[in-house]
Order: C-alpha cells, then sequence, then structure tokens
C-alpha cells in the first residue's frame, strides 16, 4: 500500500506544480498553448519533474500508523523497543 500511495502523490503533485506554472504563464490578454514560450514549458516540466520527485519520496518514507495506534507507536513500530531499568 505503500508504494501505491507515493506513486498517487507523486503524480497528483507533479500534476499540481505543473498546472500552476502553466497558470502563471497563461497571464495577460492574448492565451492559449500557442503562446507560451518554450522556457515557459521547461519551467512547467522541471516543477512536475521535482514535485514529483519529493512528493513520492516522502510519501514513501513516511509510514502511517497502525489503526488504533498513537502517533508515536506507528512512526516507531519497526524499530526495537528499548527496556530501561531493572526487573524486579
Amino acid at each position: 500500500m505503500g508504494k501505491q500511495k507515493a506513486w498517487a502523490s507523486a503524480i497528483i503533485s507533479g500534476i499540481i506544480a505543473s498546472l500552476t506554472s502553466l497558470l502563471t504563464a497563461f497571464q495577460g490578454q492574448e492565451v492559449g498553448l500557442g503562446t507560451i514560450t518554450t522556457s515557459q514549458w521547461i519551467t512547467a516540466m522541471l516543477a512536475f519533474f521535482v514535485a514529483f520527485g519529493s512528493a513520492g519520496g516522502v510519501t514513501y518514507k513516511v509510514t502511517n500508523a497502525d489503526q488504533g495506534a498513537t502517533a508515536d507507536q506507528g512512526r516507531n513500530a519497526d524499530r526495537p523497543q528499548q527496556v530501561t531499568g531493572t526487573a524486579a
């Protein structure tokens, strides 16, 4: 499930970033896909790939908490528990 969530997050973030970049290029009176310059297309694609890589990587690294577990338990579920003190 983690990989699917990471892929979905990466794709959606990339699309939002590239559309936001293109929306900035559409400022003015005469707008259309033909009015976008090559550098604006490159900027939109760079925004897509930066958002794609960062959102996917971060989403994949962050684990989900188990149902009913606290946030701290979910984050540390794969780590061994440390016992402090001595047994009586």
